[in-house]
C-alpha cells in the first residue's frame, strides 16, 4: 500500500533516529535476500504521530540461528525461547546505542511465525510454527487488532496492510482481526486490551468487536486447575493503563461490558447508593465519584495545581467513597455514612490486593498511599483548617512517606464534586487549607524550615531526662515556629527556658 510522502518521511526519520537503518543496512549486506519490516504498535504510532515505545522488527528469508550469529558481532543478543524465534537485541560499544526516549533500548527481532491457539483463552495455550519464508500476511494474521496488524517494508518503503488497519486508524476504530470471538478465545485478556487501546488512543470499538467483548467477558475469571487463564497482574496492567488515560470512560466501559461486576463489584455498589439531596444534589455515590474524577481536568483544578495528578491519586479518588454503601444508615431523619473514610481504606486495600494493582512495573500504583489518602480524606472536614495545629498539618501534609499534594488534590476533587441543593460547591475549607499551607511553605521554598532545636539540645538546656515532656516541648516549639511567632534560634531558646517543665 502506497502512503503519501509526509507519512513516508515520518518512517524514515524515526528509523534513522532509532538506528534501524544502520542495523538493517549491515544485515542486508550479509543476507542479500532478506526482507525487513517494522511491525506492531510502532507502525500505528508513527502513522498517527504518537511517540513510539517499542521497536519490533520482522525479518524474512533468514534463519533465526544465522541471524543470531550475525547480530552477536555488533551487540548483545538474547533468544527468547526456541519456539518463539524472537531475539532481544541491543548494540554494545563502540557501536552507538539504540535510543528510545533518551534511554538505551533493546529491540525485538523475529522471523515470521504462525500461532496455533488451543482456544482456551489462556495466552500460554498455543503452538508456534516459525518459518523464515512465511508470507508477512500470515504473520500479521495472528495479531489482535487491525491497527496493530500492519507492517512497514523498510527497504521498499511500503505499508503491508492486509486487514485494513490504516483505514481503521483514519476512522479511529479498534477492530479485531478476523472473527473477534476467535481472537478472544485465543487470549481473553484481549477484551480488556481493546478497551485500553480505545482509551489511550481516543478511539471507539467496532460494534462487532464490542459485542464479542460483552458476550465473552465472563471468561475473564476462568481458571484451569486453579490457575487463572488471565492473571490478575495482566488485568491490573490493562485496567490501570485504561484508567490513567480516561478514568470515567474506563469505568463506564467496564460497567457496560460486565467487567466491573466481575472484577470490582464494590465500585458498582456505589451506583446503587443514593445520597441526601441537601448535600449531594449531584446524585448517587458513583455519580459523585465521576464528577470528582472529571474535575481533575478542570480549570479550577489547574489553577491550584501545576502538576497533574498521579495514577495513585486517581485510584484513591475512585475508591474514596467506596464504603458509603456499607456504612449508610438512618439516624433519626438524617442519612449518615459514619466512618466511611476508615472503612473505605480497608475495602480499597482488599481491592488493591485482590487485583494486584501494585504489580505492573510500568503503571503499578502505591497501594499504601491510596489507603492513607482514603483514610484521611476527611481531615479538614473533621476539623476546620484554621483551628488545626500547624504541627498536625505538618504531620499529614509534609511527611516524607505520603504526598501532601495528592491529599489536597483529592480534597479539591471531592469538595468540587459535592453539590448542595441549590448552591455551588463549598470550597471554603479547601481554600483556607491551601492558604495555610502556602504560609507554612512558600511556593519557592524547597521544604519546610528545619526545627531550631532538637531533643538533645532541649534536654541540656532545661536539665531534662528523655521522656514525654521533651516531645511536648518539641511540638510546642515547632508549633510556634510554623506559626511564625518564633523566627530564630535565640527566640527558640527563650521559649524553651520559659516553658514549664513540671
Amino acid at each position: 500500500m502506497e502512503l503519501d510522502k509526509k507519512i513516508k518521511d515520518k518512517f524514515d526519520k524515526t528509523l534513522k533516529e532509532q538506528g534501524i537503518f544502520d542495523l538493517t543496512g549491515k544485515l542486508q549486506k550479509k543476507f542479500n535476500k532478506a526482507e525487513f519490516y517494522l511491525v506492531g504498535g510502532s507502525v500505528r504510532d508513527i502513522i498517527i504521530g504518537r511517540q513510539i515505545k517499542d521497536i519490533d522488527l520482522l525479518i524474512r528469508k533468514v534463519k533465526v540461528k544465522d541471524l543470531e550469529c550475525e547480530l552477536k558481532k555488533t551487540g548483545k543478543v538474547n533468544l527468547v525461547g526456541e519456539r518463539f524465534s524472537v531475539l532481544k537485541f541491543g548494540l554494545t560499544p563502540p557501536n552507538p546505542p539504540l535510543v528510545r526516549g533518551g534511554n538505551k533500548a533493546e529491540i525485538d527481532i523475529a522471523i515470521p511465525r504462525k500461532d496455533f491457539a488451543f482456544g482456551t483463552g489462556r495466552y500460554k495455550d498455543f503452538r508456534i510454527k516459525s518459518d523464515p519464508n512465511l508470507p508477512v500476511k500470515d504473520d500479521l494474521s495472528r495479531r489482535d487488532f487491525t491497527v496493530n496488524s500492519m507492517a512497514w517494508n523498510i527497504m521498499d518503503k511500503k505499508l503491508e496492510d492486509p486487514f485494513g488497519g490504516f483505514d481503521d486508524l483514519k476512522k479511529k476504530i479498534i477492530r479485531a482481526v478476523g472473527d473477534p470471538k476467535e481472537r478472544f478465545r485465543e487470549d481473553y485478556s484481549r477484551m480488556l486490551r481493546a478497551i485500553r487501546f480505545a482509551m489511550q488512543l481516543g478511539f471507539t470499538i467496532d460494534k462487532k468487536t464490542w459485542e464479542a467483548v460483552k458476550q465473552n467477558i465472563g471468561h475473564i475469571n476462568d481458571k484451569v486447575k486453579e490457575e487463572r487463564k488471565v492473571s490478575y497482574e495482566v488485568i491490573a496492567g490493562e485496567f490501570l493503563k485504561s484508567f490513567n488515560a480516561k478514568p470515567v470512560e474506563t469505568i463506564k466501559m467496564y460497567m457496560e461490558c460486565g467487567a466491573l461486576k466481575l472484577l470490582m463489584p464494590e465500585v458498582l455498589e456505589m451506583k446503587k447508593c443514593s445520597q441526601p439531596k441537601d448535600y449531594h444534589s449531584e446524585g448517587d455515590v458513583l455519580t459523585h465519584t465521576f464528577l470528582a474524577l472529571n474535575n481533575l481536568d478542570s480549570k479550577l483544578f489547574k489553577s491550584y495545581f501545576k502538576e497533574p495528578p498521579q495514577l495513585t491519586t486517581k485510584v484513591a479518588i475512585l475508591f474514596h467513597d467506596v464504603a458509603k454503601p456499607s456504612t449508610k444508615k438512618k439516624v433519626g431523619k438524617k442519612t449518615v455514612f459514619y466512618n466511611h473514610d476508615k472503612k473505605g481504606a480497608e475495602i480499597a486495600k482488599k481491592i488493591i490486593d485482590r487485583l494486584k494493582l501494585t504489580s505492573p512495573p510500568d503503571v503499578g500504583i502505591d497501594g499504601e498511599e491510596v489507603v492513607w489518602l482514603i483514610k484521611n480524606h476527611l481531615l479538614f472536614m473533621h476539623s476546620a483548617p484554621e483551628k488545626m495545629k500547624k504541627t498536625t498539618i505538618e504531620r499529614y501534609l509534609f511527611n516524607d512517606r505520603f504526598s501532601g499534594i495528592a491529599h489536597m488534590q483529592l480534597f479539591l476533587a471531592d469538595a468540587s464534586a459535592t453539590r448542595p441543593a441549590g448552591k455551588p460547591a463549598d470550597l471554603t475549607r479547601f481554600k483556607k487549607a491551601m492558604k495555610i499551607i502556602k504560609e507554612m511553605k512558600p511556593e519557592k521554598a524547597p521544604q519546610l524550615p528545619k526545627s531550631f532545636l532538637d531533643g538533645n539540645e532541649i534536654m541540656k538546656m532545661v536539665n531534662l531526662k528523655p521522656g514525654p515532656k521533651v516531645g511536648e516541648i518539641l511540638e510546642a516549639l515547632r508549633e510556634e515556629q510554623l506559626s511564625g511567632r518564633i523566627k530564630n534560634i535565640t527566640e527558640a531558646k527563650k521559649f524553651v527556658k520559659k516553658y514549664p517543665v513540671k
